[in-house]
Protein backbone atom coordinates (compact mmCIF):
# COMPACT_ATOMS: atom_id res chain seq x y z
CA UNK A 1 0.00 0.00 0.00
CA UNK A 2 1.28 3.47 -0.91
CA UNK A 3 2.09 5.52 2.16
CA UNK A 4 -0.29 8.45 2.58
CA UNK A 5 0.93 12.04 2.83
CA UNK A 6 0.66 13.65 6.25
CA UNK A 7 -1.43 16.81 6.64
CA UNK A 8 0.37 19.15 9.05
CA UNK A 9 -1.40 22.50 8.77
CA UNK A 10 -2.30 25.44 10.99
CA UNK A 11 -5.88 25.98 12.15
CA UNK A 12 -6.94 28.39 9.39
CA UNK A 13 -4.93 26.54 6.76
CA UNK A 14 -6.85 23.36 7.59
CA UNK A 15 -10.02 24.94 6.24
CA UNK A 16 -8.63 24.36 2.73
CA UNK A 17 -9.74 20.74 3.21
CA UNK A 18 -13.41 21.78 3.10
CA UNK A 19 -13.60 23.02 -0.52
CA UNK A 20 -11.09 20.34 -1.55
CA UNK A 21 -13.49 17.67 -0.29
CA UNK A 22 -16.40 19.54 -1.88
CA UNK A 23 -14.79 19.45 -5.33
CA UNK A 24 -13.87 15.78 -4.99
CA UNK A 25 -17.40 14.91 -3.87
CA UNK A 26 -18.90 16.84 -6.79
CA UNK A 27 -16.57 15.14 -9.25
CA UNK A 28 -17.91 11.72 -8.27
CA UNK A 29 -21.56 12.61 -8.96
CA UNK A 30 -23.22 11.15 -12.09
CA UNK A 31 -23.71 14.62 -13.62
CA UNK A 32 -21.21 16.90 -11.85
CA UNK A 33 -21.28 20.68 -12.15
CA UNK A 34 -17.49 20.63 -11.99
CA UNK A 35 -14.95 17.85 -12.51
CA UNK A 36 -11.73 18.10 -10.51
CA UNK A 37 -9.89 14.79 -10.75
CA UNK A 38 -6.90 16.34 -9.00
CA UNK A 39 -9.08 16.92 -5.92
CA UNK A 40 -10.19 13.28 -6.00
CA UNK A 41 -6.58 12.12 -6.21
CA UNK A 42 -5.50 14.36 -3.34
CA UNK A 43 -8.34 13.20 -1.08
CA UNK A 44 -7.27 9.62 -1.73
CA UNK A 45 -3.59 10.41 -1.08
CA UNK A 46 -3.58 12.41 2.17
CA UNK A 47 -3.59 10.99 5.67
CA UNK A 48 -6.71 12.73 6.93
CA UNK A 49 -10.07 11.45 8.13
CA UNK A 50 -12.76 13.23 6.11
CA UNK A 51 -15.62 11.50 7.93
CA UNK A 52 -16.80 14.57 9.86
CA UNK A 53 -16.70 16.70 6.72
CA UNK A 54 -18.56 14.10 4.66
CA UNK A 55 -21.25 13.46 7.27
CA UNK A 56 -21.83 16.99 8.53
CA UNK A 57 -21.51 19.24 5.48
CA UNK A 58 -24.86 20.59 4.32
CA UNK A 59 -25.57 20.16 0.62
CA UNK A 60 -25.77 23.94 0.25
CA UNK A 61 -22.27 24.46 1.64
CA UNK A 62 -20.84 21.85 -0.72
CA UNK A 63 -22.59 23.42 -3.70
CA UNK A 64 -21.48 26.91 -2.66
CA UNK A 65 -17.84 25.81 -2.90
CA UNK A 66 -18.53 24.49 -6.40
CA UNK A 67 -20.39 27.60 -7.53
CA UNK A 68 -17.58 29.78 -6.19
CA UNK A 69 -15.08 27.87 -8.33
CA UNK A 70 -17.29 28.06 -11.42
CA UNK A 71 -17.86 31.81 -10.98
CA UNK A 72 -14.15 32.51 -10.57
CA UNK A 73 -13.38 30.38 -13.62
CA UNK A 74 -15.78 32.52 -15.66
CA UNK A 75 -14.24 35.76 -14.40
CA UNK A 76 -10.72 34.62 -15.25
CA UNK A 77 -11.80 33.42 -18.68
CA UNK A 78 -13.40 36.80 -19.44
CA UNK A 79 -10.34 38.63 -18.11
CA UNK A 80 -8.11 36.59 -20.41
CA UNK A 81 -10.28 37.46 -23.40
CA UNK A 82 -9.30 41.08 -22.81
CA UNK A 83 -5.74 40.42 -21.59
CA UNK A 84 -4.47 37.01 -22.79
CA UNK A 85 -0.95 37.62 -21.44
CA UNK A 86 -2.15 38.72 -18.01
CA UNK A 87 -0.77 37.81 -14.61
CA UNK A 88 -3.15 35.96 -12.26
CA UNK A 89 -2.42 35.85 -8.53
CA UNK A 90 -4.23 33.16 -6.52
CA UNK A 91 -4.17 34.46 -2.93
CA UNK A 92 -4.57 31.72 -0.34
CA UNK A 93 -4.46 29.06 -3.05
CA UNK A 94 -4.69 26.07 -0.71
CA UNK A 95 -4.94 22.94 -2.88
CA UNK A 96 -6.91 24.80 -5.51
CA UNK A 97 -6.69 23.65 -9.15
CA UNK A 98 -8.04 26.72 -10.94
CA UNK A 99 -4.90 27.01 -13.08
CA UNK A 100 -5.50 23.58 -14.58
CA UNK A 101 -9.02 24.63 -15.65
CA UNK A 102 -8.36 28.09 -17.10
CA UNK A 103 -4.79 28.13 -18.46
CA UNK A 104 -4.76 29.66 -21.95
CA UNK A 105 -1.12 28.85 -22.61
CA UNK A 106 -0.03 32.49 -22.31
CA UNK A 107 -0.86 33.77 -18.82
CA UNK A 108 1.58 34.03 -15.91
CA UNK A 109 0.23 32.41 -12.73
CA UNK A 110 1.18 32.80 -9.07
CA UNK A 111 -0.07 30.49 -6.31
CA UNK A 112 0.36 32.20 -2.92
CA UNK A 113 -0.12 30.66 0.51
CA UNK A 114 1.58 30.06 3.85
CA UNK A 115 4.71 27.85 3.85
CA UNK A 116 2.97 24.77 5.31
CA UNK A 117 0.34 24.88 2.58
CA UNK A 118 2.90 25.36 -0.19
CA UNK A 119 4.89 22.41 1.17
CA UNK A 120 1.77 20.23 0.94
CA UNK A 121 0.89 21.66 -2.46
CA UNK A 122 4.30 20.69 -3.85
CA UNK A 123 3.46 17.05 -3.18
CA UNK A 124 0.71 17.21 -5.80
CA UNK A 125 1.45 20.08 -8.19
CA UNK A 126 4.52 21.42 -9.94
CA UNK A 127 5.81 24.87 -10.79
CA UNK A 128 6.58 25.67 -14.41
CA UNK A 129 7.90 28.49 -16.56
CA UNK A 130 4.58 30.31 -16.29
CA UNK A 131 3.52 29.12 -12.85
CA UNK A 132 5.23 30.05 -9.59
CA UNK A 133 4.51 29.08 -5.97
CA UNK A 134 5.06 31.77 -3.34
CA UNK A 135 5.28 30.78 0.34
CA UNK A 136 4.10 33.83 2.28
CA UNK A 137 1.24 35.39 4.16
CA UNK A 138 -0.66 37.71 1.83
CA UNK A 139 -0.33 40.38 4.55
CA UNK A 140 3.45 40.45 4.17
CA UNK A 141 4.72 42.91 1.57
CA UNK A 142 7.79 41.19 0.17
CA UNK A 143 5.94 38.82 -2.16
CA UNK A 144 4.37 41.70 -4.07
CA UNK A 145 7.75 42.45 -5.67
CA UNK A 146 7.68 39.03 -7.31
CA UNK A 147 4.57 39.75 -9.36
CA UNK A 148 5.16 40.51 -13.01
CA UNK A 149 2.90 43.44 -13.82
CA UNK A 150 3.96 44.74 -17.20
CA UNK A 151 0.65 43.19 -18.26
CA UNK A 152 -2.71 43.46 -16.53
CA UNK A 153 -3.11 41.73 -13.16
CA UNK A 154 -6.10 39.89 -11.71
CA UNK A 155 -6.02 38.85 -8.05
CA UNK A 156 -8.34 36.10 -6.84
CA UNK A 157 -8.95 35.15 -3.21
CA UNK A 158 -11.38 32.32 -2.47
CA UNK A 159 -12.08 31.44 1.15
CA UNK A 160 -9.46 33.82 2.54
CA UNK A 161 -10.36 37.34 3.62
CA UNK A 162 -13.16 36.55 6.08
CA UNK A 163 -10.65 34.72 8.30
CA UNK A 164 -9.06 38.10 9.01
CA UNK A 165 -10.19 41.44 10.44
CA UNK A 166 -11.40 44.41 8.42
CA UNK A 167 -8.46 46.53 9.63
CA UNK A 168 -6.15 43.99 7.93
CA UNK A 169 -8.03 43.68 4.64
CA UNK A 170 -8.57 47.40 4.03
CA UNK A 171 -4.87 48.44 3.90
CA UNK A 172 -4.03 45.33 1.88
CA UNK A 173 -6.46 46.29 -0.88
CA UNK A 174 -5.18 49.85 -0.82
CA UNK A 175 -1.63 48.54 -1.21
CA UNK A 176 -2.68 46.57 -4.28
CA UNK A 177 -4.19 49.71 -5.78
CA UNK A 178 -0.95 51.60 -5.08
CA UNK A 179 1.32 49.00 -6.66
CA UNK A 180 -0.90 47.62 -9.42
CA UNK A 181 -2.97 50.48 -10.88
CA UNK A 182 -5.98 49.30 -12.91
CA UNK A 183 -5.67 45.76 -11.56
CA UNK A 184 -8.76 43.76 -10.60
CA UNK A 185 -9.59 41.53 -7.66
CA UNK A 186 -12.40 39.03 -7.12
CA UNK A 187 -12.96 37.56 -3.66
CA UNK A 188 -15.72 35.99 -1.61
CA UNK A 189 -17.36 37.72 1.31
CA UNK A 190 -20.09 36.96 3.81
CA UNK A 191 -22.57 39.07 5.71
CA UNK A 192 -22.18 39.25 9.51
CA UNK A 193 -25.10 36.84 9.76
CA UNK A 194 -23.41 34.55 7.26
CA UNK A 195 -20.28 34.52 9.42
CA UNK A 196 -22.32 33.25 12.36
CA UNK A 197 -23.97 30.59 10.21
CA UNK A 198 -20.65 29.42 8.77
CA UNK A 199 -18.96 29.18 12.15
CA UNK A 200 -21.83 27.21 13.65
CA UNK A 201 -22.89 24.97 10.78
CA UNK A 202 -19.69 24.53 8.77
CA UNK A 203 -16.57 25.01 10.89
CA UNK A 204 -17.76 23.41 14.15
CA UNK A 205 -19.79 20.64 12.51
CA UNK A 206 -16.90 19.49 10.35
CA UNK A 207 -14.50 18.87 13.21
CA UNK A 208 -12.55 22.14 13.15
CA UNK A 209 -12.28 24.34 16.23
CA UNK A 210 -12.75 27.99 17.15
CA UNK A 211 -9.24 28.83 15.97
CA UNK A 212 -10.59 28.27 12.45
CA UNK A 213 -13.57 30.62 12.86
CA UNK A 214 -14.41 33.26 10.27
CA UNK A 215 -14.11 36.85 11.53
CA UNK A 216 -14.91 39.58 8.99
CA UNK A 217 -18.48 40.08 7.89
CA UNK A 218 -19.34 42.64 5.20
CA UNK A 219 -22.56 44.59 5.71
CA UNK A 220 -22.66 46.07 2.21
CA UNK A 221 -20.51 46.46 -0.90
CA UNK A 222 -20.76 50.20 -0.28
CA UNK A 223 -18.45 49.69 2.68
CA UNK A 224 -15.70 48.50 0.33
CA UNK A 225 -16.18 51.41 -2.06
CA UNK A 226 -15.95 53.87 0.84
CA UNK A 227 -12.49 52.58 1.75
CA UNK A 228 -10.85 54.22 -1.26
CA UNK A 229 -12.19 56.36 -4.09
CA UNK A 230 -10.11 54.30 -6.53
CA UNK A 231 -12.19 51.19 -5.83
CA UNK A 232 -14.93 50.57 -8.41
CA UNK A 233 -17.46 47.73 -8.34
CA UNK A 234 -17.31 45.67 -11.52
CA UNK A 235 -19.83 43.01 -10.50
CA UNK A 236 -21.34 40.96 -7.69
CA UNK A 237 -21.76 37.23 -8.24
CA UNK A 238 -24.41 35.35 -6.27
CA UNK A 239 -23.88 31.61 -6.42
CA UNK A 240 -27.42 30.39 -6.92
CA UNK A 241 -28.50 32.94 -9.53
CA UNK A 242 -26.29 31.46 -12.24
CA UNK A 243 -27.83 30.53 -15.59
CA UNK A 244 -28.69 26.90 -16.39
CA UNK A 245 -28.24 25.83 -12.78
CA UNK A 246 -30.33 22.67 -12.41
CA UNK A 247 -30.91 21.80 -8.78
CA UNK A 248 -33.69 20.05 -6.84
CA UNK A 249 -36.42 22.51 -5.91
CA UNK A 250 -35.72 22.36 -2.16
CA UNK A 251 -32.00 22.96 -2.70
CA UNK A 252 -32.69 25.81 -5.10
CA UNK A 253 -35.00 27.49 -2.58
CA UNK A 254 -32.32 27.18 0.10
CA UNK A 255 -29.85 28.67 -2.37
CA UNK A 256 -32.12 31.61 -3.15
CA UNK A 257 -32.48 32.28 0.58
CA UNK A 258 -28.70 32.07 0.99
CA UNK A 259 -28.21 34.64 -1.76
CA UNK A 260 -30.89 36.90 -0.30
CA UNK A 261 -29.23 36.76 3.13
CA UNK A 262 -25.81 37.25 1.50
CA UNK A 263 -24.46 34.21 3.29
CA UNK A 264 -21.63 34.03 0.79
CA UNK A 265 -21.01 35.68 -2.57
CA UNK A 266 -18.24 37.13 -4.71
CA UNK A 267 -17.26 40.77 -5.12
CA UNK A 268 -15.29 41.93 -8.16
CA UNK A 269 -13.46 45.26 -7.83
CA UNK A 270 -11.42 47.45 -10.14
CA UNK A 271 -8.49 48.82 -8.12
CA UNK A 272 -7.82 52.12 -9.82
CA UNK A 273 -8.56 53.84 -13.08
CA UNK A 274 -9.31 51.77 -16.18
CA UNK A 275 -9.32 52.82 -19.83
CA UNK A 276 -12.81 51.42 -20.39
CA UNK A 277 -14.41 50.67 -17.03
CA UNK A 278 -17.99 50.73 -18.34
CA UNK A 279 -17.33 48.12 -21.02
CA UNK A 280 -15.49 45.90 -18.57
CA UNK A 281 -18.28 46.20 -16.01
CA UNK A 282 -20.92 45.39 -18.63
CA UNK A 283 -19.06 42.23 -19.69
CA UNK A 284 -18.67 40.99 -16.12
CA UNK A 285 -22.24 41.78 -15.15
CA UNK A 286 -23.41 39.47 -17.94
CA UNK A 287 -21.59 36.68 -16.09
CA UNK A 288 -23.43 37.59 -12.90
CA UNK A 289 -26.89 36.97 -14.39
Amino acid sequence: MTEKIAVDLGHVQKTLLLPLWGRAYESKKPNPLLVDQAAVNIIDSVDYDFTDIAQNTHVLSQLAWIMRSLCIDKVITQFLVNFPNASIVNIGCGLDTTFERVDNGHLTWYDLDLPDVIDLRCAFMQESERRQFIASSFLDTGWLRQIKHDNNVLFIAAGVFYYFEEHQIRPFLKRLADLFPASEIVFDVSSPYGIKVANKMVIKNTGLDENSFLKWGLDSNKTLLAWDERFKLLATYFYFRQKNLRLPLKTRLYGMLSDFMRIQYLVHLQLGECDDFLSAAAAYKKLAK
